[in-house]
Parts: C-alpha cells; structure tokens; sequence
C-alpha cells in the first residue's frame, strides 16, 4: 500500500494498532460499560466526547461533539499536531514496527556511510516498547545454547538481560544485545549472527561481518528520528546492578561471553565491555565501590591488567588470566565461553 511518499510504513499494520492502548499514553480514559471514551484532540474537549471503537475487526475513534475522528493515524495527527509522516513515524517507534524500506536494506552498505562526527552529541534513547517487541528466547545464540543448557536457564538469561531476534532482509536472524544504562534507558541495540550448527567448528561463534548497531541503521532508515545519536558507551547488563548490589561482577569481553558465565556460575553477576577497547575507565563509573573479576579474553590479559592497574580507585579489580591458562594452542583468542562450551560438548 503506497500513500505519496509515505510507503516506507507500513500504514496496514500501524492502523491495527489499539486505538485505546495509543489513547492511553495521551489521557485518561472513561469507560461506561462497553463504551470507552477519551478528550477529543479535534476540538477544546473539557468532558470525554471521543469514542474509541474496538470490536468487529473496527479499530476507530469518534466524536459525538465536533464529529470529527478516523483511523489510529488520523488520531495520533491530530494529538500531537503532526502530519501523516510524523504520526506513521511515532507509532512505528513507540510500538515496534518496522519500516518497509527495511526489506531492501543492505547492511554492507551502511559501513561505508562517512559522516561527519558530532563534537559534542547528544543522545537519545531507543523506546523500550521496541525492545520489548523483539525480545525472545528464539535468536540464533539462544537456540545454541538451548543445545547446552535447561531450558529454563535461557529464558532466565532472555529475560533478565533483554536479549532479542532481529531479522534483515535477506532472512538472516541476529542476536539483539542490548546496552541498557544503570538506569534503565536503551542506550543502542547491537546485533550478532551465530553458527547454530552442533556439528559445526563454529558452532555457537559470531559469523564474520555480522556485527551491527540498529540505532544509526534505523535512523538512516528513517524509523527512528533524524540527527539523533545513540551512544554504545555502556556495559552489557549494566541495567543489573542496581538489582543486585551485592554480588560480585565478573567483567568479560563480549556479551556472549557474559550471557555464558551467568548460565554457568549465576551466583555471580556477569557484565560486558562489547569488545578489547572498551575497558575505558569512563566506562567504569557504575562499577564504582564493587567487587570486580575481570575475565579478559587470551589475548587481552596483559593489556587488561597494565589498564586496570590505574583504576582501583573505582572498584577492587582482580584480573584473571584463566582463559590464557586454558587456551588450547591453535586458538589464540580463547575466551571463558569458548571454556565453557566446550565443557558441555564433552557431555553430548
């Protein structure tokens, strides 16, 4: 369905959102019986007068006083003084639902995008309702480890750190990794293929080339807003540790890595740089007067030591060099869930 220039939304799926449920974040509702009513953004309503219709397949509104209204779109215009584009726009950010440009996008293509840096972004975050839509045990890692561990240990997992499915074009399923700030704000979605092949050398490995952040992919697409910046400065599961402010936090590399160790020792919890680089003091802050193990990769245990050697004024860091020690030697960047993994193939 095409309208103008406006295609790239998909307006059928955006028109069968709950017209209640988007008038919900707008206002109070007022239900007498079956009928639901809410202020009209038509005109200057003081007494509820706009009907919300849901039954019969029928997703509509309605006023009785100006008789004015229409579909999801026509209301979401009208509350917040916007065009078809702006309302399209806002309803596939707040409920999860993905441009239709995003069946022809190619994500080589974005790497080559050369922009010029902002000196001092702001940040935005993504909506969490996105996030929630895409979460779901049924992603490429999951599946692997589902193949390794109890069932309901990886839902645990899903849950507790967010992890998600993302699909591109070419039907090639991703991991979502989450950076969800300490408090709670969906700082960037980072998304990983992997080898779900039990026979496979690379079972259970991140396929090359497959490493992207949807924040910068969605606004070039237009689903999130232009000129917005979302940042990748945070840990991987930094969102936990107000929950669990007592128990000791294993930092590790890459968020696998961590979704690995918390399957294998939960007593402790596990956190994540996003890669090698990334152990930046900056980036310690919510670490700060914790008990700290920091896991590096094989390859990383020296530079990991020499770099947090000049922040124990943050937390009490032990560096460990257990994936050096139990590196095999044809696998120069062994790492705790390479470890681990192999553990539980032995069993199979």
């Amino acid at each position: 369905m095409k309208i103008d220039n406006y295609d790239c939304y998909d307006v059928e799926k955006l028109k069968a959102i709950s017209i209640k449920n988007v008038a919900s974040q707008f206002g109070r509702l007022k239900y007498s019986g079956s009928t639901c009513m809410t202020l009209c953004p038509w005109h200057d309503d003081h007494h509820p007068s706009l009907s919300l219709v849901e039954r019969n397949g029928k997703n509509y509104c309605h006023c009785f006083s100006c008789d004015e209204g229409g579909d999801v779109i026509d209301y979401v215009k009208a509350v917040k003084n916007t065009d078809f584009r702006g309302a399209c726009e806002w309803l596939s950010n707040q409920y999860g639902i993905l441009t239709v440009s995003n069946n022809s996008y190619v994500p080589k293509n974005i790497q080559k995008t050369v922009r010029e840096p902002d000196v001092n972004p702001t940040y935005s975050y993504i909506p969490k309702e996105i996030l929630n839509r895409l979460v779901t045990v049924e992603n490429p890692l999951c599946q692997c480890l589902l193949k390794l561990f109890e069932p309901q240990k990886v839902e645990w997992i899903v849950e507790e750190y967010r992890i998600g499915c993302y699909e591109f074009s070419n039907n090639n399923s991703c991991t979502i990794f989450p950076s969800i700030d300490y408090t709670g704000n969906v700082c960037n979605l980072k998304v990983q293929c992997y080898d779900t092949d039990l026979k496979s050398p690379q079972f259970a490995h991140s396929q090359k080339g497959t490493c992207y952040w949807l924040g910068p992919i969605w606004v070039r697409e237009g689903r999130l807003p232009a000129n917005t910046h979302y940042t990748t400065k945070t840990l991987f599961g930094e969102h936990l540790l107000p929950t669990y402010p007592a128990q000791t936090v294993v930092l590790v590399e890459s968020p696998k890595n961590a979704l690995v160790g918390a399957l294998e020792h939960p007593q402790m919890l596990w956190l994540a740089t996003g890669n090698k680089e990334m152990l930046k003091r900056e980036y310690m802050e919510p670490l700060r007067d914790r008990e700290v193990i920091v896991i590096p990769d094989c390859d990383a245990v020296d530079e990991w030591k020499q770099t947090v050697s000049t922040m124990h004024d943050i937390a009490n860091f032990t560096v460990s060099d257990f994936c050096r020690r139990m590196a095999p030697a044809d696998k120069p960047k062994y790492d705790i869930a390479d470890y681990i993994i192999d553990e539980h193939l032995k069993g199979i």
